[in-house]
């Protein structure tokens, strides 16, 4: 008689090849959570910077519409938030959430072209109010509450993209900003849109 042959049992579990399938599977799970995580975030914070400028926008009209259609003022020695504080209310914080490190007060500064020595102007001297930015992100080597558009070489009509940078966030949300214009509205533009807004020929991005 054949001796019965021994049966070998099976090992139940995964092989090698097996486990670093799974492991690569869940690599690629969790990369793909935080990278929707960090969209949502990032979203969440643009969303609120464009209700902070909203507030401003809103509160910005009030003061017009009290002030016989004039802006208000701005300088080193009279802040716009100042002006507007009345308006804007106690629950105002004026900073983005997405520089949480920024050295200044309020992260939005005012368009000093819209000022002279301090005074605001009529919004019936802009010749394209819906075009005109008043309020935009600070750049965070900034410390101000007014941009220095005024002060540029070449002046605020010749600005170039570099000058321009050096005072606006204007990639605070990936590669675009939040901007709110003399009308009251608020947008989120691209930088590459802005570049070529300050380029038009007789731009009225900045020089109302």
């Amino acid at each position: 008689m054949r001796p019965l042959a021994r049966k070998i049992p099976r090992k139940n579990g995964f092989t090698l090849i097996e486990l670093l399938v799974v492991i690569s599977i869940i690599g690629i799970l969790v990369a793909l959570g935080f990278s929707g995580a960090s969209s949502a975030i990032r979203k969440s914070q643009m969303t609120e910077c464009l209700s902070n400028m909203r507030q401003i926008g809103t509160a910005l009209q009030l003061f017009v519409g009290e002030n016989e259609g004039r802006l208000p003022g701005t300088s080193h020695g009279v802040s716009w938030t100042n002006s507007l504080a009345n308006y804007l209310g106690t629950n105002f914080i004026g900073r983005c959430p997405s520089c949480p490190n920024h050295r200044s007060r309020v992260t939005y500064g005012w368009n000093d072209c819209l000022a002279t020595n301090g005074e605001g102007m009529s919004v019936f001297s802009c010749r394209t109010p819906a075009s005109t930015l008043v309020v935009a992100e600070l750049a965070t080597n900034q410390s101000t509450e007014h941009f220095h558009f005024v002060g540029v070489r070449g002046g605020p009509t010749r600005i170039t993209a570099n000058q321009f940078k050096s005072e606006v966030n204007a990639e605070a949300h990936r590669k675009s900003a939040n901007y709110l214009f003399v009308d009251g509205h608020v947008e989120n533009l691209l930088w590459t849109d802005v570049q070529s807004r300050l380029s038009q020929p007789n731009s009225t991005f900045l020089v109302p």
